[in-house]
């Protein structure tokens, strides 16, 4: 009986909510509705929403109203605890896998979960993060890094 519950409760710790691959409903739950620009593109729907003074969440939705990538830009240099802390709350279920480079951006891929995040610098000397991108959309990863699956 003490085996049951210990496996059920690793269970249920284990469920993380990822706001990755988030509904539309949770995400308007999680963030409210004022402060948002919505648009529509074609196939995408984007929801902007400013966090702070310099600070924006962009919620990039598919047909099915499912998010499939986010991006949070700073008018301000983003470090790396914060970086982290947005990882952690936005993307808990990634795991490195391989990386890459290039001019002014670093590549984080988890390849067993298909995600994709992002920190792109100002300038090439990498000094000042603004944008954080992450994603879960295979057909963006691909067409961003069409060799991705042959990344070590």
């Amino acid at each position: 009986m003490k085996q049951i519950f210990t496996i059920i409760f690793f269970l249920l710790t284990m469920i993380n909510y990822s706001q990755i691959n988030w509904t539309y409903e949770k995400v308007q739950k999680k963030y409210g509705n004022e402060n948002i620009t919505e648009l529509k593109i074609d196939e995408n729907h984007f929801q902007v929403k400013k966090l702070n003074e310099t600070e924006t969440i962009k919620f990039t939705y598919n047909l099915e109203n499912i998010v499939t990538m986010i991006e949070v830009e700073n008018t301000q240099s983003i470090d790396n605890d914060r970086f982290h802390k947005l990882a952690k709350e936005l993307n808990p279920k990634f795991n490195l896998t391989s990386s890459g480079k290039t001019e002014n951006s670093n590549f984080y891929y988890d390849s067993k979960n298909g995600f994709l995040n992002i920190k792109v610098y100002k300038t090439n000397e990498k000094s000042e993060m603004n944008k954080i991108i992450f994603i879960s959309d295979p057909k963006v990863i691909t067409e961003l890094i069409p060799d991705i699956k042959n990344w070590k």
